[in-house]
């Protein structure tokens, strides 16, 4: 008999860019001839994968039996018929110094591509609409929007059906990009940074881009910002974005691209590019974009940038034989207000009969298009099975304006709208798809039930990344979920599978006097749920019964709001102008309401039933861990405020661009 040894191992060719190795094909190295004493029988050897290191190699034994005369042959060879030895000890010295030098390069390998330029790290894109209701999209089942496109993506992703935001935009984008409470550093509550503030993230707070970036990835921002552009190091290229085209504001409109709300509506043109060399004197690497086809809609400006990187990336990839991964944020205005859609988009929702949510549909169809257009691209340049896609909507659908305007967007089943911490306020659609973790025969989607966070993208996002925090990522509030995402498509049945999060707070606002913490199924809303009254409950009255009531929203099924909306704009500004001039301020809960609704969400999703007098022990074990967090070991920062949006904050072209130039005189001069 001839038994043969194969010792799978793994070439390494160098990359030129980063000096780091990667792996190819696996070839082998066979030792032949080498005499087996157990001839006299018919062995079946079977392939064992020893793991070592971070890599597998693998050792394979294969056997046949020889034919009785040549089996003859091999002992008149060796004249005896004694049994015939084991392999020589220097052939298996041989195959044991091959084996381990092999493992200790490729364990070396593995370390120089994570250090010094991972080539083998999944691209990761992060899709954010803008006020997209819970009942907006397709995918769903219970809605009358079609949404191929996203829909298609949710089908092999896993779908997050508790994911929770922040009530209105800018709180949720800081929460995503410090993975950290807003309340923490003075951006809670429901509010906004508006046109002309000086507000933004203190830069005491790491945020995820620019963690990613130390990681070797490439850094994409693509569209609204919305945390601050009053000083220039506020702006996303100096915090983590290699590169930015898109609105620093947080409402434009979207085809002249002027700023939309807030005190200074209207003040000015907010639309750059910032590739950190531009050429502007006074802030040399911020530059507006002169749109070359003046009057095109953001959504057609955001995805033609968006799959121009994609393509420029897969050249550079076949170019340089291997790069950096990338990182990409598409923030997309759709369907925030105005609600100003294009005819293409109206007459593909011609059936659908009221004209507000014939108009809210078609600006979601325009973010439909433009998933599908980065997606193709994706897939267009082989690199769809390499990126890892994110959807979020950053808060609920925003049902109505001030002036009791219906915008036309759906929560349903749940009470309420942005600016509330009802459920339709703070719980969004939301999907991940994970093509390392998901199976090639995957053709419906995984439904998640656990407990989601905003915050908890940034320590997730880092863990499919392969990093960890770094020493300047302070205390995080988000929770990594990669491991429960990789158990759930590998077919772990739910119940099985640990999850993560235990309770989500969802604000703790003094100043408006709300705050909310969600456990499991129960809730508990301290204070007020909602600003004014944005807390619309389903199902309500009928049409007839609203039709001649001034401010309310007509021709509607789905809503029902205040007549007095405006005046209770007015009173709004006005709680936050006492609140700045009291002396005695209170960050506590303690100074809060002592107004409590408890509800259990797994049949109250309307939040309408208060248990908070018939289940004691849930309600105050709900309130103490919410209390927790409003102490002196976790103090709530003070709210920050738009007091100074009357400022001069935009050049003499009528641009919005920072203002408050933080640089030294010598760095002035030079720009001169």
């Amino acid at each position: 008999m001839k038994r043969s040894f194969k010792i799978s191992t793994g070439s390494l060719k160098k990359d030129r860019r980063h000096s780091s190795y990667t792996r190819s094909t696996i070839p082998s190295i066979t030792f032949s001839n080498v005499p087996d004493e157990s001839c006299q029988c018919d062995c079946q050897m079977t392939e064992r994968e020893v793991a070592i290191g971070n890599g597998t190699k693998e050792i394979q034994l294969e056997n046949s039996t020889l034919p009785q005369k040549e089996a003859e042959n091999f002992d008149n060879q060796y004249q005896t018929k004694r049994r015939i030895p084991m392999p020589s000890i220097h052939h298996v010295l041989i195959a044991f110094i091959v084996l381990i030098v092999v493992v200790t390069t490729v364990s070396l390998a593995i370390v120089l591509n994570r250090e010094q330029g991972p080539t083998n790290l999944p691209n990761i894109l992060v899709v954010i609409a803008d006020d997209l209701g819970y009942n907006d999209v397709g995918y769903q089942g219970h809605g009358d929007i079609k949404t191929p496109y996203i829909d298609s993506l949710a089908r092999s992703s896993i779908v997050l059906e508790r994911h929770y935001t922040q009530p209105m935009c800018s709180p949720s984008r800081a929460a995503m990009f410090t993975g950290r409470y807003p309340f923490r550093y003075g951006m809670g509550g429901s509010r906004a940074i508006y046109y002309g503030s000086k507000l933004g993230l203190d830069d005491s707070e790491q945020l995820l881009s620019e963690e990613l970036k130390k990681g070797n990835y490439k850094t994409y921002l693509i569209g609204k910002w919305h945390l601050g552009f009053g000083d220039w190091e506020q702006t996303p290229t100096r915090r983590g974005f290699d590169y930015f085209y898109g609105t620093y504001g947080g409402s434009t409109t979207y085809r002249s691209h002027q700023s939309y709300e807030g005190p200074r509506a209207g003040d000015g043109y907010d639309l750059f590019e910032d590739t950190q060399n531009g050429t502007n004197k006074k802030f040399p690497d911020i530059n507006p974009v002169d749109d070359p086809s003046p009057g095109t809609f953001s959504e057609l400006l955001f995805t033609q940038k968006a799959v121009k990187i994609i393509e420029d990336e897969q050249e550079e990839d076949e170019d340089q034989k291997g790069k950096e991964p990338f990182f990409m944020v598409v923030s997309y205005q759709n369907p925030h207000a105005p609600i100003t859609p294009m005819e293409r988009d109206v007459e593909q929702n011609k059936d659908i009969d009221n004209e507000n949510r014939r108009k809210m549909a078609a600006m979601i169809t325009s973010l439909d298009y433009g998933v599908g257009r980065i997606t193709s691209a994706l897939e267009r340049t082989h690199q769809l099975n390499q990126t890892i896609i994110i959807f979020l909507s950053d808060n609920g659908g925003h049902l109505m304006m001030p002036s009791g305007e219906s915008l036309g967007s759906s929560n349903l089943p749940f009470r309420g709208a942005k600016c509330t911490l009802y459920e339709g306020g703070v719980r969004t659609p939301a999907f991940i798809k994970i093509p390392q973790f998901t199976p090639v025969t995957m053709n419906s989607s995984v439904k998640y039930n656990g407990l989601f966070h905003i915050s908890d993208w940034f320590p997730t996002i880092l863990k499919l990344a392969q990093l960890a925090p770094s020493d300047k990522v302070k205390e995080l509030d988000g929770v990594d979920h990669a491991e429960t995402f990789r158990r759930l498509l590998s077919g772990t049945p739910q119940h099985k599978v640990k999850k993560p999060r235990d309770h989500i707070v969802l604000d703790i606002d003094p100043v408006f006097d709300q705050a909310a913490i969600v456990q499991e199924k129960y809730k508990l809303i301290v204070g007020k749920g909602a600003i004014m009254s944005f807390d619309q409950v389903y199902p309500l009255i009928n049409e007839e019964s609203i039709e001649n009531k001034p401010g309310l929203v007509k021709n509607s099924s789905h809503y029902q709001v205040s007549p007095n909306i405006y005046q209770e704009m007015i009173e709004y500004s006005k709680v936050q102008e006492r609140y700045k001039e009291d002396p005695d301020k209170c960050l506590s809960l303690d100074c809060m309401s002592s107004t409590l609704s408890l509800y259990d969400l797994s049949w109250d999703l309307t939040e309408s039933h208060n248990l908070s007098s018939r289940f004691i022990d849930e309600r105050e074990g709900l309130y103490k861990t919410l209390k927790d967090y409003s102490n002196s070991k976790n103090p709530i920062v003070e709210p920050k405020f738009f007091e100074d949006h009357n400022s001069e904050a935009k050049t003499e072209d009528n641009v919005w661009t920072p203002f408050i130039d933080t640089r030294s005189d010598e760095e002035n001069q030079e720009d001169r």
